[in-house]
């Protein structure tokens, strides 16, 4: 994804396709595991952090894998200041003691952000917000 601004940055992390398979039944399927999202943005902050590129920083995750870069990051930049949006109904204690300040994002903010039902990309391409979001 390309973030279209010079105050934000998207950090996309990659699935990974795996095979399962029942020993009961011999069925076999195919599961999509997230790879890499935790290290890439912990090496997205760190980065940016020593280079100068923010003075907060705002991490949408109740991922404690995310507590060492914090931590560095305090110890390489202690003038940089990370803050948690934890989402609803996901807290994590370790990372709200990592960062300089932590929050939960409510249901209800969530709703009022939603894109429209259908968004037209610049190429024509038509997405559809899933129908459980509403």
């Amino acid at each position: 994804m390309v973030a279209h601004s010079t105050k934000l940055e998207v950090v996309d992390g990659r699935f990974q396709e795996k095979d399962r398979h029942c020993r009961n039944c011999q069925s076999t399927w195919t599961v999509y595991e997230e790879k890499e999202t935790d290290v890439s943005i912990a090496v997205a902050l760190i980065e940016a952090g020593v280079n100068d590129e923010f003075d907060v920083a705002l991490i949408l995750s109740a991922d404690s894998d995310l507590c060492p870069a914090v931590r560095a990051l305090g110890r390489l930049r202690p003038d940089k200041r990370v803050v948690a949006a934890f989402p609803p109904r996901r807290r994590s204690g370790e990372l709200r003691r990592a960062v300089n300040a932590a929050f939960t994002i409510g249901d209800a903010k969530l709703r009022q952000a939603q894109m429209p039902a259908k968004v037209v990309t610049a190429t024509g391409v038509t997405l559809d917000r899933p129908a459980h979001w509403a």
